[in-house]
This record gives C-alpha cells, sequence and structure tokens, in this order.
C-alpha cells in the first residue's frame, strides 16, 4: 500500500483530502453539573466559550484511561471525542465518577452522528465555496467550533487537524452526512481534493509528532508518555493529580521517545519491535509510520529514560535486523506548527 499512501499524503500536503471519521466516539455532556464534574476529572482547563481543548482522563493512580477532545457548545454543554475503542471506556468513566446528588446527562451520540475531516491549503477554498461562515482566522481561529450550513445542512465545525493541516473537523446528524460530502466533493474537484484513510492519517500524525492510542495507554502516566504541557498542575485537584505530580518528580520508569529509524524502502515495521543500546534491550516502539512527506521511517517508542535524549542513537529491531536509529527532538513536518493555524 505504500505507492497508494503515499499519493494520498501528497494530496493533502499540497491540496485536500477529505475523510469520514464517523467511527471515532462522539458523546455529549450537559446538565446543571456538567463542568463542574468535567473540570475535577481533566488535567487540562476547561474550554472557553466555543473553544476546543485536547486532555486526558485519569485513572486515581495518574495512568493515562483517555485522550479525549473537549468541545464547549455552551453552557455546561460539552462535546467529547475520542478514538472508537475508548468509546465504552469514556462512558464508563463518566458515569462511574458521577456523584448521585449531581446533575449530568451523558449521551452517546455516535451513531447518530457522522463525521468528515478535511484536510490541506486548499481546504478553505473548498469549504467557502459551500458555506456563508467566514473561514479567516478573525472569525473562525484555531481550535474553535461554529455552527454552519453546507448546502443547508446544520454542520458543527470544528478548526483542528490530526493532519497538521489547515483543516477542519466537520460534524453532523448522520443524514446529513452524505449530501454534506457530496457537497464538498463537488466544490473540491477543481482544487484537486482527494480521498484519503486511515493510512495516510497514521502517516501524518506520525510526522507531525501526533501521540496516538499506541502511546497513550493506561500502562503510562502524563510525565513518561510526554504530554505534561497539556496539564495544568496549579488546579486545585483533578483525578489523578497526587500521582501525576509524584510521577513527575520521581525517576521514571520510560520515556515516550520520537524516533527516526533507517529504513529500505521496503518493511517498516508495526509498532512492538525492540529498542537496543549495543545489543543491550532498553525499550520498544508502539508505533511505526513511514513518512511519505519527509521520505523518513518515524516510530515512537518506550525507552529508558537515559536513552531519551535528542541525538542519541539507537538500534531498532525490523524485521529481525537492527536498523541504526535515533531519537529527534521536534517533529519533521512542521516543526513550529504553522500550517494548521495558517
Amino acid at each position: 500500500w505504500h505507492d497508494a499512501v503515499a499519493e494520498e499524503v501528497k494530496a493533502v500536503r499540497q491540496n485536500a483530502g477529505i475523510m469520514d471519521i464517523s467511527a471515532f466516539a462522539k458523546i455529549e455532556v450537559s446538565g446543571d453539573d456538567a463542568d463542574s464534574v468535567i473540570d475535577r476529572l481533566i488535567p487540562n482547563r476547561m474550554p472557553g466559550d466555543r473553544r476546543i481543548i485536547l486532555t486526558h482522563f485519569l485513572a486515581d493512580s495518574g495512568r493515562i484511561e483517555a485522550e479525549v477532545t473537549i468541545a464547549r457548545l455552551g453552557p455546561n454543554w460539552l462535546y467529547l471525542t475520542c478514538a472508537a475503542f475508548f468509546e465504552q471506556r469514556v462512558i464508563d468513566y463518566l458515569t462511574f465518577n458521577i456523584a448521585s446528588d449531581e446533575t449530568v446527562q451523558i449521551d452517546n451520540v455516535s451513531s447518530d452522528y457522522g463525521a468528515l475531516a478535511l484536510n490541506g491549503p486548499r481546504t478553505r477554498e473548498i469549504l467557502g465555496a459551500v458555506t456563508d461562515q467566514p473561514l479567516d482566522n478573525k472569525n473562525f481561529p484555531w481550535l474553535t467550533v461554529r455552527d454552519v450550513a453546507i448546502d443547508g445542512n446544520p454542520v458543527q465545525a470544528m478548526r483542528l487537524s490530526y493532519a497538521g493541516e489547515l483543516g477542519f473537523e466537520l460534524h453532523m446528524p448522520m443524514a446529513h452526512l452524505k449530501p454534506v460530502y457530496d457537497a464538498l466533493w463537488a466544490a473540491g474537484k477543481p482544487h484537486g481534493l482527494v480521498d484519503y484513510g486511515s493510512f495516510a492519517m497514521n502517516a501524518m500524525r506520525m510526522e507531525k509528532m501526533f501521540k496516538g492510542a499506541g502511546e497513550l495507554t493506561n500502562e503510562v502516566t502524563l510525565p513518561e508518555a510526554d504530554v505534561m504541557r497539556f496539564v495544568k498542575l496549579d488546579k486545585a485537584d483533578f483525578v489523578g493529580k497526587a500521582a501525576t505530580e509524584a510521577a513527575a518528580a520521581a525517576p521514571l520508569r520510560w520515556v515516550c521517545a520520537y524516533l527516526e529509524i533507517d529504513g529500505d524502502g521496503e518493511h517498516d515495521g508495526h509498532g512492538g519491535e525492540a529498542v537496543l543500546v549495543n545489543g543491550e534491550h532498553v525499550g520498544l516502539t508502539s508505533s511505526v509510520a513511514y513518512g511519505m512527506s519527509v521520505d523518513k521511517l518515524l516510530a515512537f517508542g518506550y525507552v529508558q529514560p537515559a536513552h531519551a535524549a535528542p541525538g542519541t542513537e539507537l538500534e531498532v529491531m525490523i524485521m529481525g535486523t537492527p536498523r541504526p536509529a535515533r531519537v529527534l527532538a521536534e517533529p519533521v513536518y512542521d516543526p513550529a506548527n504553522e500550517k494548521p493555524r495558517s
């Protein structure tokens, strides 16, 4: 699939691509106590009016239960999205953490709502052809949500991008999914719009150093996953705070490192490969994918802290052969993250 995926990635990076992401879990949390409940569960700050945040649910042990995106639709009205396999875990987590005297309603709308991801430098031209909503940075800033109409269909548009490009996630009742897709496809043809899939999405998120489900598991804490930039330790409290503080202060068991691996253009790996230093096992990969835009084999790996510093030389066992690898300090694609904010 290498060449097919490469064509999809190239099209998204140079023009635009669209992907059906309806499989994402989509959960609405509302009620008089919705804000206070979610606020005590997450280590990040709550989103402001029509804003979006990325955050995590934690166990008391500080280990990661799930990564979620939270969009504020109104006072005490929040819209949560996450990977499909986190759906039941997130619903259970919310349910078990609501006290009997708190008024919170949890609505799983995963099957009721469809969603599309539209990414690429030509995105504004395509979306602007089918909606009257202003799409410039002043009227529709990065990490905000707006209610728009696309060819007459009501859509909840979110300004964010897992591909690392100018992009939008478009959420809507499932009945509107096909007419919205058809309208975008017709508007996008002159701009080189393509369909892209999960292999391309995975390759692009690896180029952007975005961690995924392979990295964010209930085996690790936030400091070990190296996602403390999403944590506000000055919050009065949140579930797992004491454990997170203790983990950050103590020697870590392992750290999630971002790796470049020498590749042969034929075999990439799948995650779970041994990471070696001088033949000694010091960790293992959690995700591996070929970065089509930069022509590099990339990985995340959990390694002993002594071997996690940028520039450290390692080896990764790919198809039975140890290959030279090195720890990188920043994303190999758009390290300043200018494209999504453009």
